[in-house]
């Protein structure tokens, strides 16, 4: 056979083979795509902000899928830990929001059954799982009735080992944003000091203040990198330059930090008798002294807005913007979002008339917290007992604090962020007041970390002024 039949040969050989091949991984790709399609929408990715969602309701998860949703069973989306939610289709994505914040240092799955996708009618499964961070707790302790410095520590859930971050002879009181710390102090003739003090820096840095400053109800925000104090000066030739002025810092980074005031109305500097940080905004709620009530965005980026007049403010239920006013004949709800005010309708316990009611914290729109002292009369003496407990919309009352000691007493206590615990500060029967002219405390204080849902505690700290009371 000649050379050149051979190579026509080769050739034809190996048309054949490649021509073969091309057909055997077209019908290899036409079977997996079936089979792709067959298996109805599969998973892609998934987003959370999982620090926001432990600090906010409302936060979304959105899964990916690998096709457009036609219909999914909204009903019958599961959460683990059990949370409520709302689930949307839009396109190839899946919006599951939380309608409350979620469990610090938690790992969550979520399962969507029966997500039918637009290229066939195959249901599938879909469950993705994540992780909630850790949450930091700070105190304060005081120690200069016993000639040591005062102390700021933290702990947190997955590391309760203490560790003091800040130290100084006498501490007023004291705020955190992220990883900032803001401390307060108190000098000579009680005159204050306000330091920032990082991580990362080996000295806190002092901020400038006009000469024998006070300062007094530190806060910080607990969604955005902002802090807010009240400022008094003495006054010169008969003028006081700041006169129960609420300042306010900014502590992005993207500028210089430093005090400015909030202006009012009028354009002049507003003279607050209390206020909040709203979560979830750079606003905050501002009551003058004739108890006018103003919504006020700390950057400017909203106008100032009137919100009437009430006797009180008592905080913001969890997570959301739903302010909580009380008044002598009732209390209210203002929704900040879209400003609308429903009247409080709280269902009252039934109580011996020896228990007396005291402080009352909103958990949601009908349960609440409050703190409750039991008077005794034993061998002649008046013997005093309290607790911590919950009230919920039919009025049936739970323990979910009470002192190991039975003549303890809970001196405070404030909901977390996320709604989730209580911090109780508690002192003995021997502790005295510990002579701070401002945000006076107790000595001999504890703070307990208590899981409001199993009224479990689970951590325990010396000192008290929870940082979470500086919301």
């Amino acid at each position: 056979m000649s050379d050149v039949r051979r190579t026509e040969r080769d050739r034809g050989v190996f048309r054949r083979r490649i021509v073969g091949t091309i057909v055997v991984l077209a019908v290899v790709a036409g079977g997996f795509a079936f089979a792709s399609v067959m298996q109805g929408p599969r998973l892609e990715a998934g987003q959370i902000d999982a620090a926001s969602a432990t600090r906010l309701a409302g936060e979304q998860l959105t899964l990916t899928i690998n096709q457009p949703v036609a219909s999914i069973d909204a009903e019958a989306v599961e959460v683990e830990p059990v949370a409520s939610v709302s689930a949307a289709a839009d396109d190839r994505s899946i919006l599951i929001t939380f309608e409350r914040p979620l469990d610090y240092a938690a790992e969550y799955t979520v399962r969507v059954p029966n997500v039918v996708g637009a290229y066939q009618g195959t249901p599938a499964m879909l469950e993705y799982r994540f992780e909630t961070p850790d949450e930091e707790v700070y105190s304060l302790l005081r120690r200069s009735d016993q000639g040591e410095d005062d102390i700021v520590q933290r702990t947190s859930f997955a590391h309760p080992e203490t560790e003091v971050v800040f130290a100084a002879p006498r501490i007023q009181e004291f705020a955190r944003v992220d990883d900032i710390l803001a401390v307060v102090t108190v000098g000579e003739q009680d005159r204050n000091d306000l330091f920032l003090s990082q991580g990362d820096q080996p000295q806190p840095a002092e901020v400038g203040l006009p000469d024998d400053a006070s300062i007094r109800e530190l806060a910080a925000s607990t969604t955005h990198p902002l802090i807010g104090f009240v400022l008094d000066t003495p006054a010169r030739d008969g003028v006081k330059q700041y006169e129960a002025t609420l300042m306010t810092m900014d502590l992005s980074g993207a500028g210089p930090a430093e005090p400015q005031p909030v202006l009012g109305l009028d354009g002049a500097a507003l003279r607050a008798a209390a206020w909040a940080f709203v979560p979830g905004s750079t606003s905050l709620i501002v009551q003058a002294f004739d108890k006018s009530l103003f919504l006020i965005d700390v950057l400017g980026l909203q106008p100032v807005t009137p919100l009437g007049v009430h006797d009180e403010i008592r905080g913001f239920i969890a997570g959301t913007s739903d302010l909580v006013v009380a008044d002598p004949d009732r209390g209210a709800l203002i929704d900040l979002a879209d400003g609308t005010t429903a009247t409080l309708e709280l269902a009252s316990a039934d109580l011996a008339d020896n228990v007396y009611t005291g402080r009352i914290a909103m958990l949601d729109e009908s349960r609440y917290l409050v703190t409750l002292t039991m008077v005794d009369i034993e061998g002649g003496r008046t013997v005093r007992s309290s607790m911590l407990a919950e009230v919920d919309a039919e009025g049936e009352l739970r323990q979910v604090f009470a002192p190991a000691s039975d003549t303890s007493s809970v001196r405070d206590y404030c909901v977390s962020p996320n709604g989730q615990y209580v911090a109780v500060a508690v002192s003995g029967e021997q502790s005295r007041p510990d002579s701070y002219s401002h945000n006076p405390g107790y000595t001999q204080t504890m703070t307990s970390i208590v899981e409001i849902a199993t009224a479990r505690t689970v951590l325990s700290l010396q000192g008290g002024f929870s940082d979470w009371c500086a919301d």
